[in-house]
């Protein structure tokens, strides 16, 4: 080992899963520093992508590899969480995944992130108070959501306080921050979809359209982009990503849905494309693709299907040990600390 370079050795340890990774921490010192380094743990997220499914299952996590062979049944592993096994804990609500960071709510209004592959975890502390009162008309919804902001290396919590009033979290700062109130109306109960440094909600405008409100995390400002002409109702569709691309995913209908919207290029109207499946559903969420060439689905919150985008057609991807409804994000392995020490 003494003849092997620093470099050598931060090259090959950059190229291991970060499981792998987190044991020869132990090796020494030395190994211990290097891997902790923001330059190594930057290097080693650009180069694992390797995307895993994580579901939130009857009070527990879970996570899934889904490019297991098809073959055989996909195993789900439980992971250790924050709070895990507390006699208070609920169902476990995931609010956004960021370079391996998942922000989830074990317990009502108690917010932790996370990254499953390190175990490490850091509780957002809890929001100020808003200084506006509650208006004499019905109360609104507090909705969150959980994004990176590429421009000034920073993870952001975001709570919308009944609707109106918008905070931010800062975990580089540590510290909240109030921020113009929310320019639209009717937000529905759902976190928002991180994508290009925003979060997003669909929502209803001013002018009673659906509008996609963007919140840009580092300019702390929302700006609207345009769904499809033909969605006209937001209470029946909620966005997602896929493969990097801005998504519209179908929910909360009684009429059996056979399609799905991609936004091609992000803030262009004009790239929504629709998606035909051969099978109807309730609810879709389209997850990640399986070996770049089949699209991985989460179908009612029960099946977890492979998708052919030739012909339409879904398989079954069976997840032993999931009860259901079951409630799913994606995540990849990496060394981020959702502490701060490594950003």
């Amino acid at each position: 080992m003494s003849k092997i370079s620093q470099d050598t050795i931060r090259d090959i340890l950059t190229r291991l899963p970060a499981k792998s990774v987190c044991r020869f921490r132990c090796v020494s010192k030395t190994w211990l520093h290097l891997t902790h380094e923001p330059h190594f743990v930057a290097t080693h997220l650009s180069r694992h992508q390797k995307q895993k499914l994580i579901l939130s299952s009857n009070k527990s996590l879970f996570s899934l590899d889904q490019e297991a062979p098809i073959d055989d049944d996909m195993l789900p592993s439980e992971l250790d969480f924050p709070l895990k096994g507390d006699v208070n804990n609920q169902w476990i609500q995931m609010l956004g995944s960021c370079n391996g960071l998942v922000c989830i709510m074990p317990q009502p209004e108690t917010f932790f992130v996370f990254n499953p592959s390190t175990r490490e975890s850091m509780r957002v502390p809890d929001c100020p108070m808003s200084s506006h009162a509650d208006p004499p008309e019905e109360v609104g919804y507090d909705v969150h959501g959980f994004g990176y902001a590429s421009s000034v290396k920073d993870y952001m919590f975001v709570k919308i306080y009944k609707g109106r009033n918008v905070l931010i979290f800062s975990l580089k700062n540590k510290s909240w921050k109030s921020v113009q109130d929310f320019p639209y109306k009717h937000l529905l109960n759902d976190p928002g979809t991180p994508l290009n440094g925003a979060v997003h909600w669909l929502c209803m405008g001013l002018d009673h359209l659906p509008v996609i409100a963007a919140l840009d995390l580092a300019e702390e400002k929302f700006s609207g982009l345009s769904p499809p002409e033909s969605i006209v109702d937001s209470n029946r569709y909620t966005p997602g990503v896929l493969r990097d691309c801005l998504c519209l995913l179908h929910h909360n209908d009684h009429n059996r849905q056979r399609i799905f919207w991609i936004m091609k290029e992000y803030g262009v109207k004009e790239s929504w494309t629709k998606i035909l499946i051969a099978e109807p559903f309730f609810s879709l969420q389209p997850l990640c693709y399986w070996k770049n060439t089949k699209i991985v689905v989460a179908r009612n919150r029960r099946e977890i299907l492979l998708f052919s985008t030739r012909d339409g057609t879904c398989k079954n991807l069976l997840a032993n040990g999931l009860q259901v409804p079951f409630y799913v994000d994606v995540y990849v392995e990496s060394l981020v600390s959702p502490n701060f020490r490594l950003n």
